[in-house]
């Protein structure tokens, strides 16, 4: 890419569309200057480290790489390389169509793939090639998203079903791709294995109907679609959610589906308030955007994660129980199977002025696959202790706790999951092996930490 890049980055936190500022990317760098209108109001910047109360009139810099190839918070706008991501497909054969070619991977394919999904999505920035692009979009989500103005529903819902039919499912049917894109507006993506769409809905249909997102009278959810290789995931990460709930976690509210060989999971969205967009950012976003030699998941250790809050902590009023609240939710992933609590599983809502740990939204047990077997997608050095339940026994202190309150936290874990085994058994969608496995690996995890305590 041999010029500079541009676009810009607004919002809605005030309810009403307001530029932030302006962002050039470069052949070694990413930066981003806000404007002054928007300085003045005081509102949250485009990311916690990155916000105009630290920066000011300063612009924000950030040394690209090829696995970070603009500022962090900017990775979650763009479709993940994975091959079950809707949009990302949906976006390559467009560029495909432009271009006449296969678009070329790197960087340039990147900034094209942000540039053209990079607004509507998780948290309060939305990115667009210029302001009157942005304008053109605000002005035709507004007049598009009245309930009562969607794309009605027999034709549509038939053509979104097919898509996933044959992106899901790999199906051999054909759909309309334009009739998509009205029923569902820009669908941007979230990423992950697993196939997912930002959609609104009514809850509690028998039948689900999807609209676009932001539609007015519909509730805004992450919808899930599982693919066949991962069959039962739904079913087993439902029952994580209400595990959580039970155990005292803010969870969101969650509905299962099963339609016509579909199955979805739609889980509610709890950045937006009132219509309005929360932020949102992950933790590897605010771990990368602090210090930028980190890169990978592997750059950090698990008991390295009590001293990134104390620093957090400096510059951001947090909740002064985050840390146990972290550690318990690593407790609970130990003993549900779920290897897969990685820094973009973990994300902070609100500002500087206050921050807090985002509900519990991704507990899926995927060490129930044993492609997916990890211990922990945060690394750690269990080398020094008897066996690794000795080792997350210790992890409380690294997060502040003392002895009783590291205590208290295991025993409640240890509860809360104490009818787990027999919830897994009882979901029958689940393959019988990979509920077998799972149901080993988690006996084992409660041993391992009840000896600790004998």
């Amino acid at each position: 890419m041999a010029r500079n890049q541009h676009a810009v980055i607004w919002t809605r936190l005030s309810g009403t569309p307001e530029k932030m500022g302006n962002l050039v990317l470069s052949t070694q760098q990413v930066s981003f200057t806000y404007t002054q209108e928007y300085l003045a109001s005081s509102r949250t910047g485009f990311c916690l480290l990155g916000d105009g109360s630290i920066w000011g009139a300063d612009t924000v810099t950030y040394p690209i790489s090829e696995r970070i190839p603009v500022f962090p918070r900017l990775l979650t706008l763009i479709p993940g390389n994975n091959p079950r991501n809707l949009q990302r497909r949906h976006y390559l054969d467009m560029l495909r169509a432009k271009s006449g070619k296969e678009p070329p991977p790197g960087l340039e394919t990147e900034w094209q793939l942000l540039v053209m999904g990079g607004h509507g999505g998780i948290g309060h920035i939305d990115l667009f090639m210029d302001d009157i692009t942005a304008r053109q979009w605000y002005r035709s989500s507004t007049d598009s998203y009245e309930a009562d103005s969607v794309v009605e529903i027999k034709s549509s819902r038939s053509q979104l079903w097919r898509m996933l039919k044959r992106n899901v499912l790999d199906e051999n049917v054909d759909f309309d791709p334009q009739l998509i894109e009205e029923t569902l507006g820009p669908t941007p993506s979230v990423g992950g294995m697993i196939p997912k769409l930002l959609v609104s809905m009514t809850p509690g249909d028998s039948k689900p109907n999807f609209h676009p997102p932001g539609t007015r009278h519909k509730r805004d959810v992450v919808l899930k679609i599982e693919p066949p290789e991962y069959a039962g995931l739904l079913d087993l990460e439902a029952l994580c959610l209400e595990i959580h709930r039970e155990a005292g976690f803010e969870v969101p509210a969650y509905h299962r589906y099963d339609d016509d060989g579909l199955h979805f999971l739609a889980v509610e969205r709890f950045d937006r308030v009132d219509g309005k967009p929360v932020p949102m950012e992950s933790l590897f976003s605010v771990i990368a955007t602090g210090n930028h030699h980190f890169r990978e998941t592997g750059d950090i250790l698990l008991d390295e994660l009590g001293g990134i809050f104390e620093q957090l902590g400096q510059v951001a009023r947090l909740d002064k129980n985050t840390q146990e609240q972290l550690y318990r939710r690593i407790l609970m992933a130990l003993l549900t199977g779920n290897g897969d609590l990685h820094l973009d599983n973990i994300a902070l809502l609100g500002g500087l002025d206050e921050c807090r740990l985002a509900p519990i939204y991704d507990p899926a047990p995927m060490r129930a696959w044993p492609r997916h077997n990890l211990l922990s997608a945060i690394p750690f050095d269990p080398s020094a202790y008897a066996d690794h339940g000795a080792f997350f026994v210790e992890l409380g202190r690294s997060f502040g706790l003392p002895a009783e309150g590291v205590h208290h936290a295991i025993l409640d874990a240890l509860d809360a999951t104490s009818s787990y085994v027999e919830r897994v058994m009882e979901l029958q969608r689940v393959p019988i092996q990979l509920r077998n496995q799972l149901v080993k690996i988690v006996q084992q995890e409660h041993l391992l930490l009840e000896k600790q305590f004998q």
